[in-house]
């Protein structure tokens, strides 16, 4: 699914332009971090859309993150059928997309955290790379839920479901990749560990009826989840890799014509 001929930067802006303006924010631990500068005294109060979408960009330049380094750097990745590679170029594409739609929804502020960290083994072991990716997009799928319940306005809720609905199509495509990984990289896999904790077999790939909250109370919980990623103090307690920060290499994502854009 390469791309071939529809860029997504202009769409984004015409479907958030009635809403375009606000100060983007993102809730990191127990702090609000400004994405537009200024000074603290001086900045309005984060409304409850700030730091949803605020917390939503960063999830998605992390996961834009993951797909270019798995892509560029995973020995499993070259290994995997053309059909199945352009799974993962697909998905790197859509949550570029997705991370330029918040961009524009939260006044055009880039994400304010774009380093990340990553598990020991992440882009070598493939049973790591794949844990990781299926708790990750576990808890951006959680963390959508939370945008369904509480962003103000029908057009930002409906939004958020639609992203969802995507981030929950990469979790069954890594768990169908994981019965096609080569004996070489350690496959195939019949089980991988999501944001639950526990191995979970990958027959079926979609195993769920419904998609899971995780008990999320309120988009802090769904932060908190991603601190490791995201903070390298909480990297280094998890036993992440510290010594390998990867930033964060924004680009305009061209889709393929038949995924319809963002208007459907």
């Amino acid at each position: 699914m390469q791309a071939r001929n529809k860029t997504t930067g202009n769409l984004s802006r015409r479907a958030f332009l009635q809403m375009a303006g606000g100060a983007g924010v993102v809730l990191l631990g127990s702090t609000l971090l400004s994405a537009c500068g200024g000074s603290g005294s001086t900045a309005r109060a984060p409304s409850a859309d700030d730091t949803i979408l605020g917390a939503a960009k960063v999830a998605e330049a992390l996961a834009t993150t993951m797909y270019t380094q798995i892509i560029r750097q995973a020995p499993f990745f070259g290994r995997l059928s053309p059909f199945d590679q352009n799974y993962f170029r697909a998905a790197r594409e859509v949550e570029m997309a997705h991370y330029q739609l918040l961009v524009s929804a939260t006044g055009n502020a880039p994400t304010p955290v774009d380093t990340f960290y990553f598990p020991q083994g992440m882009f070598v072991d493939a049973k790591v790379t794949l844990d990781t990716l299926v708790t990750l997009e576990d808890a951006f799928i959680a963390a959508y839920l939370v945008g369904v319940r509480d962003l103000s306005t029908p057009e930002l809720r409906v939004t958020a479901a639609r992203i969802l609905a995507v981030e929950s199509d990469h979790r069954t495509v890594a768990r169908v990749v994981a019965s096609e990984i080569d004996p070489a990289d350690g496959g195939p896999f019949t089980t991988l560990k999501g944001l639950a904790g526990r191995e979970e077999p990958v027959d079926p790939p979609n195993n769920n009826a419904f998609a899971r909250t995780y008990r999320l109370a309120s988009i802090q919980d769904a932060v908190n989840a991603l601190q490791p990623f995201i903070n390298a103090e909480a990297a280094r307690e998890r036993g992440f890799d510290v010594s390998k920060p990867y930033r964060f290499e924004p680009f305009t994502p061209t889709l393929p014509s038949e995924l319809g854009g963002i208007d459907g």
